[in-house]
């Protein structure tokens, strides 16, 4: 089963040797010639998709036919012994990180490049700028949403056709359409619900642990040589053609002092065009106060129209209806 997901979030590191990792340095000479380097402009993933892996997969029954077989991907790089204990160094700090997080809110600025709007000879930049803001509550709530863009330098309301607003509530996801006035809900499958987030395409920041995540990618510590001594990067390839759909690489910046993100550079699968992501005003397990609200409510705006899915839930999984307050 697809569901379809608006940008879902986030992200793109480790702890290393300058000569251990310069070889590894993901921004090479040609790609700094060919587009702006640095952690502080972001990435974005394009339009992923919500699927049921191997693991989740119904058993087949007798006699049925077998699906025909995608050969992974090959491994895009080897690593020697002491470069990947530094990397499952790495990966085990940031999965006990990963579980002290409850709550996460960011804001973030991104960055959309396409090639196809470049300039023959000139410095490749950005098609689109976008602010939004990102919440998270374990262990699979999520809201993404872009709020502002910005044109002549200055910063103005999202442009509707392109506007991407998301939740998801633990049950279902909820897709906001500007264009159309209209909220989509998209039930999650009873075996996704408590882990959607972590088996989404974008798992790097909530809900998976190390071992999941070297099985589903191939990693390898990029951290630059110099200038970035606060930061870890972290360079993963898919390993499978799902995964392989939806990037064909992607660079999380940590800080290396607490692993909050800094930044995220996803590579479409074209290998050409990219997105980046700034993360900043980072709060992890705040309180949001007794006004706050819940962001991971489902809410239906003035004059929208909320769009349910009819999709039977399976037996003894209760869904929760939608909330048709206004707000």
């Amino acid at each position: 089963m697809h569901l379809r997901l608006i940008s879902c979030t986030l992200i793109a590191v480790a702890l290393a040797t300058a000569s251990a990792l310069a070889q590894n340095n993901p921004l090479r000479e040609q790609d700094r010639q060919e587009r702006p380097a640095g952690p502080d402009q972001p990435v974005r993933p394009d339009v992923p998709r919500l699927i049921q892996r191997p693991a989740d997969q119904p058993q087949q029954q007798p006699g049925a036919q077998q699906p025909a077989m995608q050969q992974p991907p090959p491994p895009p790089f080897t690593l020697t012994p002491e470069q990947q204990a530094e990397v499952d160094r790495v990966l085990k700090l940031w999965e006990d990180h990963n579980r002290t997080i409850k709550t996460f809110d960011c804001k973030f600025n991104r960055w959309t490049f396409n090639v196809v709007f470049s300039q023959p000879g000139q410095p490749l930049k950005p098609q689109f700028i976008e602010q939004g803001d990102i919440n998270f509550a374990a262990p699979d709530k999520g809201r993404f949403r872009l709020n502002t863009e910005e044109k002549d330098g200055k910063q103005t309301a999202i442009d509707p056709m392109r506007a991407e607003h998301w939740l998801c509530d633990g049950t279902s996801i909820y897709q906001y359409i500007p264009s159309k006035k209209r909220v989509e809900q998209h039930k999650l499958p009873p075996e996704l619900r408590g882990k959607a987030i972590a088996n989404s395409p974008l798992p790097f920041l909530f809900g998976s642990d190390a071992q999941n995540l070297k099985q589903r990618y191939y990693i390898r510590l990029v951290t630059p040589p110099a200038g970035v001594n606060d930061q870890i990067w972290l360079e993963a390839f898919p390993r499978s053609q799902q995964d392989a759909a939806n990037f064909s690489s992607a660079t999380l910046i940590l800080g290396a002092k607490d692993l909050s993100p800094c930044g995220l550079e996803m590579i479409q699968p074209n290998k050409k065009d990219f997105v980046r992501y700034s993360f900043e005003n980072v709060a992890i397990n705040a309180w949001r106060g007794p006004f706050g609200g819940d962001p991971f409510r489902p809410f239906t705006p003035w004059g929208w129209q909320m769009v349910p899915d009819t999709t039977p839930d399976a037996p003894g999984q209760a869904q929760r209806a939608p909330n048709d307050g206004r707000r």
